[in-house]
């Protein structure tokens, strides 16, 4: 994946260290409201140093905000934890927060729950439809090496959760019923039996 050499990165570390996906994202974007700047790709990470792994978060904007250190406390309110910019020497502030920014920068982990491209994917598309409509670098199968015509089920709500590693962005994917491949992570993996919830 290409990383602008102007990107602005931001690391965080929400005191909920189980927070969905979707309630993170909002935090993101409403502490981001009006700052002109937009979080173009959203990761996690999991810290592995505490004896309580937390998660921490990592964000990379579309530009500087108007006024940084006032975004910057927006959105440390939001997360109720610190917020470190890459730009900055803050190394009184460690664990997840600076463990996301370092790990994010140099692409060598993160979960991707936001990244350019992904809210226009849904439904079913060629794997090289999808590298090339998103900032996934390439899609890796278990069982199976995906080919550029093989076809992946983003399902109904396009939900991909591509991970970084050695600085590429990486979908892992399965074989699914119908010779289609599915995304590992699934949207709802409570939900089986035709529907009925465990």
């Amino acid at each position: 994946m290409t990383t602008s050499l102007t990107a602005v990165w931001w690391g965080g570390a929400p005191v909920d260290d189980q927070i969905a996906d979707a309630h993170l994202l909002a935090a993101v974007d409403e502490a981001l409201s009006g700052s002109g700047a937009e979080a173009e790709l959203v990761c996690t990470h999991v810290g592995s140093s505490a004896p309580a792994a937390r998660i921490g978060v990592s964000v990379r904007l579309t530009g500087e905000p108007a006024d940084p250190a006032a975004t910057r406390s927006a959105l440390a309110r939001a997360l109720a934890g610190p917020v470190v910019a890459a730009d900055t020497d803050e190394a009184e502030i460690v664990g997840p927060a600076r463990t996301a920014l370092l790990e994010a920068g140099a692409g060598d982990a993160g979960r991707a729950i936001r990244f350019p491209g992904s809210a226009s994917v849904t439904g079913r598309l060629s794997v090289a439809d999808l590298i090339a409509a998103t900032a996934i670098d390439q899609v890796v199968g278990i069982g199976v090496e995906p080919t550029g015509t093989d076809v992946v089920d983003t399902g109904p709500n396009g939900f991909l959760r591509p991970q970084f590693s050695g600085g590429r962005l990486a979908l892992l994917v399965e074989r699914a019923a119908g010779g289609v491949l599915q995304p590992f992570e699934i949207e709802s993996p409570h939900q089986c039996c035709e529907g009925g919830g465990h």
